[in-house]
Parts: structure tokens; C-alpha cells; sequence
């Protein structure tokens, strides 16, 4: 499901212009949740993941900091480098997320003749 909502993002982006339908804030916490094998996340490369600009993007990083869905920390090697992870709880919040949206497609209704 998680794959299927990558997808889904980057055709909307490709149909509709990903400069004028943007979830960018959306957009990092799926590449936070799914990079697990390219961690660590510096703040500069999960703004190439979203649609927003880079200065809206850092803006948008450091909210979901304050509201506890990420974490930020400089990294030990370069302290001018800023380190971005998931909190506990936002990794569990998505989990649930895709186990909800999996519930939904399985109950959506095949559409009627007319595609409706």
C-alpha cells in the first residue's frame, strides 16, 4: 500500500503539475517512513522530496518537529548538517494510516457499468 501511495503521488504530479497540487509535507513523511535503507536523512535531501520549494520545505520540517512527528538533531560528524527521523509515534500513526487505507480500498465497491 505504502508503494501503491508513491505511485499514486507521482502520477498526480505527472496529471495535474506537481507545482500546483503539492502535499509536501505528506510527501517527506513518506520518504521518511519508506529511506529506512538510506538513512541517515540530512534535512537538505529530504526537501528534494517534496514539491515545495527548499526554504517552504525546511519551514514545513521544523513544524512537524514542533508538533513531535519528526525528529531533528545535527549530525555528530558535521554540525552544520541537520539529521531528520520519524518519531516513534508518527512511524506507528503511518502504520496505521496504510492498514486503514488497505481496509478501505478492500471495501470500496467495484464501480457499475457506467463507472460510476
Amino acid at each position: 500500500m505504502v508503494g501503491f501511495t508513491e505511485q499514486v503521488q507521482r502520477l498526480r504530479a505527472a496529471e495535474l503539475g506537481r507545482d500546483l497540487f503539492t502535499i509536501p509535507a505528506f510527501e517527506m513523511l513518506l520518504d521518511l517512513y519508506t529511506c529506512k535503507r538510506r538513512q541517515p536523512r540530512s534535512l537538505t535531501a529530504l526537501t528534494a522530496a517534496s514539491s515545495a520549494s527548499e526554504r517552504n520545505s525546511q519551514r514545513i520540517v521544523h513544524r512537524m518537529a514542533e508538533r513531535g512527528l519528526v525528529m531533528l538533531q545535527r549530525d555528530p560528524k558535521d554540525g552544520r548538517r541537520i539529521i531528520v527521523d520519524l518519531a516513534p509515534e508518527t512511524r506507528t500513526l503511518l502504520d496505521r494510516f496504510f492498514d486503514r487505507l488497505v481496509e478501505l480500498v478492500a471495501l470500496e465497491p467495484a464501480p457499475d457499468q457506467n463507472g460510476c
